[in-house]
């Protein structure tokens, strides 16, 4: 196969034309200067350039081919790696192919995506409206075996491992007793910027965003809350499978049905003020309220023996003079009776409600 490299000179970021997505103008250095259109090879998974960028050029079967036609056409490839960098691999701007005059009525006429235009963000080169260069977006440290995935200002995806002894400039933030076991790292931003094509690594306290799946890996992470709940193992000494979600905000939401959680052990919720076991927490409201509602029942017993004692009283042919007043007030007795009635039903009112509670907590209790 015939490949070819060439310079990107522009890209296509727009749908007009539905034959012409993704689609991008390239200098090709043999071909005297002249622009060409190529197309990506993959279409599922894309990785789109920036001006300056070189890619890898060949020619295969174009859309308007057919059994008595043979119509063919460019496909381009990933940007080849000039400066090693994930932001920008351009070429400098002095070294880089420029169109010749005569073709420049073409690239106009076949430029229907981004125009190519001066970059107001870099001044000593264009790669293209609307993207500035970052050069403190730092490459990943590898390790050897390492599938690596980098965006290109700071995200990236590890499917990794944990080498114990290997010539490294960094080395993991995550350690294991089994080296081979897969770990999984998806960060997104770091907390300051790099240097250029100087190695980072992964930090889940650093960066911005980041979810990471073990196997047996321990990883030191500094909980926002230090007090996580009574016998539960910091992170940095668990070293079963996990799954940590680390940012300044987590969200769940969901839009139909139920959030739910569901642990073999308990569910632990920390605040600034509390670190709550779930499962111990509803062990002893429960305890808690059965001793209210025995508590409520007694109650309930002295109203009804004071309400008994009143009317009693109030009833009584017998009256004990003391001087020329009686001992025993009637009316306090009757309003006595009524008070202790009323406070009846209301410990019976709380008393229900108690018991709904209740009947709820043991409904929840597996």
């Amino acid at each position: 196969m015939n490949f070819k490299t060439g310079v990107i000179k522009n890209i296509n970021l727009k749908d007009s034309d539905i034959n012409e997505i993704y689609s991008i103008d390239v200098l090709i250095s043999d071909s005297s200067g002249l622009l060409r259109k190529a197309y990506p090879l993959d279409t599922n998974i894309k990785r789109l350039p920036i001006l300056g960028e070189l890619v890898l050029l060949f020619p295969s079967i174009g859309v308007n081919a057919n059994g008595a036609t043979r119509d063919s056409r460019l496909y381009y490839m990933n940007p080849i790696s000039i400066q090693l960098n994930p932001n920008n691999n351009a070429l400098p701007p002095v070294i880089a192919p420029q169109p010749s005059e005569s073709n420049n009525n073409d690239y106009d006429n076949t430029s229907s995506g981004t125009p190519n235009v001066a970059n107001t963000d870099d001044t000593s080169n264009d790669l293209g409206e609307g993207f500035i260069e970052e050069s403190g977006v730092s490459p990943l440290q590898p390790f050897l075996g390492d599938v690596l995935i980098e965006g290109r200002f700071g995200h990236s995806i590890r499917f990794g491992y944990t080498p114990s002894t290997t010539q490294t400039t960094k080395r993991p933030t995550w350690s294991t007793s089994n080296e081979s076991d897969p770990i999984t790292i998806i960060s997104n931003g770091r907390a300051q910027s790099g240097e250029y094509n100087k190695f980072t690594i992964e930090n889940i306290d650093d960066d911005l965003s980041s979810i990471w799946l073990t196997t047996s890996q321990r990883v030191r992470i500094q909980t926002s809350q230090r007090n996580i709940g009574r016998g539960v193992d910091v992170q940095s000494q668990f070293d079963n499978p996990s799954i940590i979600l680390s940012s300044d905000r987590i969200l769940l939401n969901s839009k139909s049905d139920y959030i739910i959680l569901s642990a073999d052990k308990s569910v632990n919720i920390c605040t600034p003020n509390w670190a709550m076991d779930m499962d111990e927490l509803f062990t002893q409201l429960k305890t808690l309220i059965d001793e209210v509602i025995k508590l409520n029942g007694n109650v309930e017993k002295a109203h009804d023996e004071s309400s008994s004692i009143a009317q009693s009283l109030s009833t009584s042919q017998v009256l004990t003079q003391l001087g020329n007043q009686p001992l025993i007030n009637f009316t306090s007795f009757i309003q006595s009776k009524t008070k202790s009635e009323s406070n009846k039903i209301e410990s019976t009112t709380i008393k229900q409600n108690i018991q709904t509670i209740l009947q709820n907590i043991n409904n929840m209790e597996q």
